[in-house]
């Protein structure tokens, strides 16, 4: 192998390791932020977008947080009566109806729970923002989900 083979070789193979840390960097720099934190910071937008003074924006946010807390806590015991339904389906042998319908009805109530704690949360939410700041804020939010849903779809 003559010497300009060898450098040939040698510039290709250090152009590939220069291109490929420039492609990591990039994939590292233009890489999204996990769903939970994108879809915080389109709410702390679309509050900012408001213009709401300081300490009401502070009490919206503190809400908005209790809110994702508990509901988030809803979603676990959810998820658990969910997962109890199907390990008690997954068990051998006959199925005791009775024992799977008050697995049910616990799931049931749980959802119940669930959806009554949005509904206070969004009515206490517009009493916070008052009538024209709560519509304000809802419109955005639904224009939001659904340019959100139209992108979606593409």
């Amino acid at each position: 192998m003559t010497l300009s083979q060898k450098r040939l070789l040698v510039f290709f193979s250090i152009a590939l390791n220069v291109g490929f840390v420039v492609m990591a960097i990039v994939m590292v720099l233009h890489h999204p932020k996990p769903f939970r934190e994108r879809s915080w910071q389109e709410l702390v937008n679309i509050v900012q977008e408001l213009n709401l003074p300081a300490e009401q924006e502070d009490a919206v946010m503190a809400n908005m947080q209790q809110f994702r807390e508990t509901m988030d806590g809803y979603e676990r015991d959810l998820k658990q009566a969910r997962g109890d339904i199907i390990r008690f389906l997954a068990n051998d042998g006959p199925i005791d109806e009775n024992q799977l319908h008050l697995l049910i009805e616990t799931a049931q109530s749980r959802e119940k729970r669930k959806s009554d704690v949005f509904e206070a949360h969004v009515i206490e939410l517009r009493g916070l923002l008052g009538n024209e700041k709560g519509a304000r804020f809802f419109s955005l939010l639904q224009a939001h989900l659904e340019s959100r849903k139209n992108n979606a779809k593409r």
